[in-house]
């Protein structure tokens, strides 16, 4: 039930299905299902890569390897099809150039990666090679932040969060088990070499908006700074010193003075350090185990309804869900044996507001199969939507959350929505919803909107220090915008103990997102 702004989808899906029937193939780990148009072969390779990247990152951290168990609702579906044309369009940014993206939701973290090349021939067309090893960074990238949010609870300032991200997603895999870490990230390393230095003493205040050229660069800075501190034997332990203080509520400038001592000269070093050698380290992991790809080929229904699947999980907006709905129209009941096509249809109505087709979609998925969390999940979905209207029906989608909940523990999307329908309907909230939707802060504290509205909740028991703990890790953005960080806004209020006016802040939030999703426009 996603929702999106941006033009480009409905023409994606086009290019996307094409006339040909496409192989397309699940290939499942411990922490991804990739959904690929390819050879059986080369999407079990991706899922392998995808999975050693994960545990490269449990074993640099100290976690256990593999990890535990996540459960499937908390899996990234990692959607590889098309080319690097159609993935631009579905982002919304046709032309752009863009090689993949993610979106973090809470039970349904998506990213949308190329299967091939751009068809057409011609000056300026990469190999296959160069497109997949692009595809990789971006993922690896992404996920690092995924990653972080979902094992960490640490606020790092946005040039590190960044950096971090570029530091790691560099990472090279090798065929032995082993990997290498620092690699520089091409595109750094030439604006490094081309663009002027942007000041640390600047990227380090979060007063100071950073804007045009020295925002693109702050990148950069912020990756070299990253790369620097965790590899320099003459600054060991000072970054590990800084992140704490800003955890400790320092102003990030002046613990950024006291532990690192004269920026300039901070400054000078970087600038000789760009020049490399960059050092890194090559990593093998005792006992290491190859991971394991469970591979299936998708049924023909599931193959025919895949572009309208990809559409709704890249999320949707009015137009388009309707465009959405009308293709899938249908097809549940062409199709009662087919769970997939029950749940893509409710979930496609939905979204396009026509509940009667969704709830009916919904009943075939539940009589399908009574065990399906997530047929039950979207048949309180129905009645969530329907609760805009008519407040009573709030209280009739309760039933079904409770039992998407018993049926899968580790899915978040039944612990919120059971909450949220006793805060939308303006009920008090018993203990027990409150308690669910904390518990579900194992499987979503990488989601933004939840941690939104756990801090809300939090904030509205008078629990500063709680909510403050679950906004700061998402509360520095990028110096460039105009607008007002409201996350970090409402952090600073609780840092100065006026909750009314943090409780307000983050209402401002709430109300921009019902004004987005509503197709208003915000000055």
């Amino acid at each position: 039930m996603a929702r999106a702004i941006g033009a480009g989808v409905a023409l994606a899906a086009l290019t996307i299905s094409g006339a040909a029937r496409a192989e397309w193939w699940e290939a499942e780990t411990s922490h991804f299902i990739v959904y690929s148009e390819s050879k059986k072969e080369d999407a079990e390779q991706f899922a392998r890569l995808l999975e050693r990247y994960d545990n490269a990152l449990r074993y640099l951290q100290g976690r256990p390897v593999p990890g535990p168990d996540m459960g499937k609702a908390n899996k990234v579906k990692v959607f590889r099809s098309g080319d690097t044309d159609d993935i631009a369009a579905l982002a919304g940014a046709p032309e752009s150039g863009i090689y993949g993206f993610y979106i973090p939701r809470a039970g349904s973290t998506v990213a949308f990666v190329p299967a091939r090349n751009k068809r057409r021939d011609g000056v300026g067309v990469r190999t296959l090679n160069e497109v997949q090893l692009d595809t990789q960074r971006v993922l690896f990238h992404e996920y690092t932040h995924h990653f972080m949010l979902t094992n960490f609870s640490t606020a790092y300032p946005y040039w590190y969060t960044e950096g971090f991200a570029e530091v790691y997603g560099t990472i090279e895999l090798r065929d032995d088990g082993s990997f290498h870490l620092g690699n520089v990230p091409q595109a750094r390393g030439e604006a490094l070499r081309v663009l002027p230095d942007t000041r640390l003493s600047r990227m380090f205040d979060h007063k100071v908006k950073l804007k045009g050229m020295e925002l693109m660069q702050s990148y950069s800075v912020g990756w070299l700074l990253s790369h620097y501190l965790n590899f320099s034997q003459e600054r060991k332990g000072q970054l590990p010193a800084y992140l704490s203080a800003l955890n400790k509520g320092e102003d990030s400038l002046e613990a950024a003075k006291r532990i690192f001592g004269d920026l300039d000269k901070l400054q000078a070093e970087l600038r000789k350090y760009k020049n490399g050698p960059f050092p890194g380290y090559d990593i093998k992991p005792a006992s290491y185990v190859e991971p394991v790809v469970t591979m299936r080929a998708l049924a023909p229904v599931e193959e025919s309804l895949m572009s309208s699947y990809i559409r709704s999980q890249r999320g949707v907006d009015q137009k388009q869900a309707k465009d959405v709905a009308r293709d899938v129209a249908g097809k549940d009941a062409a199709n009662p044996d087919s769970l997939f096509a029950q749940l893509v249809v409710a979930e496609a109505q939905l979204d396009a507001k026509n509940y009667d087709a969704a709830e009916a979609a919904a009943k075939r998925a539940i009589a399908i199969a009574p065990a399906s969390s997530l047929a039950h999940f979207m048949m309180g979905g129905v009645f969530m939507a329907r609760g805009e209207a008519d407040k009573a029906q709030y209280a009739a989608a309760r039933p079904w959350f409770e039992k998407a909940h018993q049926l899968d523990l580790k899915d978040p999307r039944p612990m919120i929505g059971l909450y949220m329908s006793y805060f939308e309907a303006g009920e008090a909230i018993p203990e027990a919803a409150l308690i669910t939707l904390e518990d579900a802060w194992d499987y979503a504290s990488y989601d933004t909107g939840y941690r939104l509205i756990l801090a809300r909740q939090l904030l509205n028991e008078n629990k500063g220090k709680l909510a403050k703990d679950v906004l700061s890790p998402i509360a520095y953005s990028a110096h460039g915008s105009d607008k007002e960080n409201k996350i970090l806004a409402t952090v600073e209020f609780i840092e100065q103990d006026k909750l009314d006016d943090a409780r307000a802040k983050i209402a401002e939030i709430f109300q921009e997102q019902k004004d987005e999703a509503a197709g208003k426009k915000k000055g």
